[in-house]
């Protein structure tokens, strides 16, 4: 593999074989053929499960590279083994990491996309709070990694980051906020950072959100994509702030959980995790399938039963 500029490897690339799940092979040739109603019941790919790539199909490899103010920004690489496959970067939270990220890493990875999972440099309650320099940094990382077209997205104030990231790359394809946020509050961080930027967002975007809480700063977020031309947002009830991490940790639950829920995380999650595959699937053009779940037939049952809520 020949280094890029900038950019140092790890001396060890590995193929993940993600834990608990193990490949068998017992030298049978039997084959079951597919049974037509099932292949009828099948019309539209089921996005909470995991994509053709998992988990034997994935290659994880971790990077640094040098952006504005952080000479060594290390993030982690999802490669499925497919030609040319689009890139999604996705950023974490506030005073949160990549761990509650490779989920969703992972997931989309098997799906087709690569991703790219840096760890933000300027989210240190210590060393500085600036999430327009996380915002430029991972437009950085995407001219590092040579990505022509990437779709940005993120998880509360990653999502931030990456409506600030869309608005200053031209050839940006899409953003996804996962209960994204905006700055409200925060000692020494001016409020509202994010309207600056989304105005200025050309792509398409989609939210999907929480329940309003004081973790997601009562859905500011979603005020930032009012201020873009073209996106859509939904709200799954009964979910928390939490539910959009994958996975996520007790840090968060402790402070976080919606104590009383209609919805158990059993239907919330995976709910997410659908419509935010489907988004990725859509902004990529991997699969029409992406905008069949974001139409009004593939959000009818949901809506129906009071689990999602389009917003706009």
């Amino acid at each position: 593999m020949a280094c890029e500029p900038g950019i140092t490897y790890d001396t060890e690339t590995q193929k993940d074989t993600f834990e608990g799940v193990t490949e068998e092979d017992d030298g049978s040739e039997d084959t079951l053929e597919p049974d037509p109603a099932e292949e009828d019941d099948q019309s539209i790919s089921d996005f909470s499960q995991w994509g053709p790539h998992y988990p034997y199909g994935i290659s994880k490899e971790t990077r640094t590279t040098a952006v504005t103010n952080c000479p060594s920004m290390e993030y982690v690489v999802y490669t499925p083994y497919a030609d040319n496959p689009p890139v999604v970067i996705l950023g974490h939270g506030f005073a949160r990491g990549p761990d509650v990220m490779v989920g969703w890493a992972e997931h989309l990875s098997s799906w087709g996309v690569e991703v790219l999972l840096p760890t933000l440099c300027h989210y240190n309650i210590f060393a500085g709070v600036d999430h327009e320099m996380n915002g430029q940094n991972m437009v950085e990382l995407a001219e590092a990694h040579e990505a022509d077209s990437v779709v940005y997205a993120g998880h509360s104030a990653g999502g931030l980051a990456a409506i600030i990231a869309a608005s200053q790359d031209m050839s940006a394809v899409g953003v996804l906020g996962l209960d994204a946020t905006d700055t409200d509050g925060a000692p020494g961080v001016p409020d509202a950072i994010g309207r600056v930027y989304a105005s200025t967002v050309m792509s398409p975007a989609f939210s999907i959100s929480g329940e309003p809480s004081s973790c997601n700063s009562d859905n500011n977020g979603l005020e930032l994509f009012r201020l873009m031309n073209d996106y859509r947002a939904v709200k799954v009830s009964s979910s928390d702030h939490c539910d959009f991490e994958n996975p996520t940790d007790v840090v968060c639950t402790l402070s976080c959980e919606n104590p009383s829920p209609e919805f158990n995380d059993a239907e919330t999650r995976p709910t997410i995790i659908t419509l935010g595959t489907a988004a990725i699937m859509s902004l990529t053009g991997l699969s029409s399938d992406g905008d069949a779940w974001w139409s009004d037939e593939g959000l009818e049952e949901w809506v129906q039963s009071g689990l999602v809520q389009v917003l706009e």
